[in-house]
């Protein structure tokens, strides 16, 4: 235990110090960046998602070990998100090049649930306004199907970026964590419906093995981390984590899927096994009017 802690310790030290924006006179205070540079040493950029989190990290973290600091932190990465929260109610990635930033719905959903915990954490109803603001957002930007669009730009419209988080991936199933901590707050009923809805989409993209594809018509296959079934609620926690070919170390070939050597047990097929496919994935097969329809609204692999 004392090695668990030491090492807990450690990378806290190191997301404290290192990609944490500390800085009390920048704008980016409070914010985590992408990393930094292992050539130059040089900070990267401010990584909207990743600092979501860190609220949610900050905050368990300081009332699990009864560390003020880490909630000081918490609040500051949530002041951050705040300061940045785009008109249209969402939480922008600065796109990193001229034009418009991105407002993800993945990301904002992230964010949303470390405003709903830091609004227990301490009270301040300016938390409470911007999770609303960006969860309701976040409802416009699902669809009656319960899957979601992915991204859009700011001051502009919604577009698809593509690739395994596009439009309709499986990764939105953990847009109804943001959901149920809304609902948990507020008590609206539409937050509660909409975490069913995106939950009952994932299911349709899950095969019959467990696995889940990553959007309908896809070759991609990927791993479900988490589902867990809470007082009738289809999947209150369904959180898919993707990992794809470019990504992965030397694999081994093992019954269809490209399996890690390592301990982390992440994976991806990239092509459907024989025999394997249900009739709830078959939906998705390039036929039948299912298919038609989400190929209008630019579900494409």
């Amino acid at each position: 235990m004392s090695a668990t802690r030491a090492a807990l310790a450690k990378a806290l030290a190191w997301l404290c110090t290192s990609v944490r924006v500390t800085d009390s006179g920048s704008p980016d205070c409070g914010a985590i960046l992408h990393g930094v540079d292992g050539r130059t040493k040089k900070p990267l950029d401010v990584y909207t998602e990743i600092t979501g989190y860190a609220v949610s990290l900050f905050q368990f973290l300081a009332r699990t070990l009864g560390d003020a600091s880490l909630l000081a932190m918490a609040k500051e990465a949530g002041q951050f998100l705040m300061r940045i929260q785009a008109d249209e109610s969402a939480y922008p990635q600065p796109s990193g090049i001229a034009g418009p930033a991105r407002l993800y719905a993945f990301d904002t959903a992230v964010c949303v649930v470390g405003m709903a915990r830091l609004l227990r954490a301490t009270g301040d109803e300016r938390y409470l306004r911007s999770a609303i603001a960006a969860g309701e957002w976040l409802l416009g930007m699902q669809h009656p199907d319960g899957s979601f669009s992915a991204m859009a730009l700011r001051g502009e419209g919604i577009e698809d970026p593509g690739g395994f988080f596009g439009d309709g991936s499986c990764i939105h199933a953990k847009n109804a964590i943001a959901f149920l901590e809304l609902h948990a707050i507020t008590g609206r009923e539409q937050f509660r419906e909409a975490a069913a809805r995106a939950c009952r989409y994932t299911l349709t993209l899950q095969d019959t093995d467990g696995a889940f594809w990553d959007r309908p018509n896809s070759a991609l296959c990927v791993h479900s981390r988490a589902l867990l079934c809470v007082r009738g609620a289809p999947l209150c926690r369904a959180t898919c984590w993707v990992s794809r070919r470019m990504w992965l170390p030397p694999v081994e070939e093992s019954g269809g899927w490209r399996t890690l050597s390592g301990p982390t047990g992440l994976g991806s097929r990239t092509a459907r096994p024989p025999g394997r496919c249900g009739e709830r994935s078959n939906r998705f097969s390039g036929r039948g009017p299912a298919t038609r329809r989400h190929r209008r609204r630019g579900f494409s692999a």
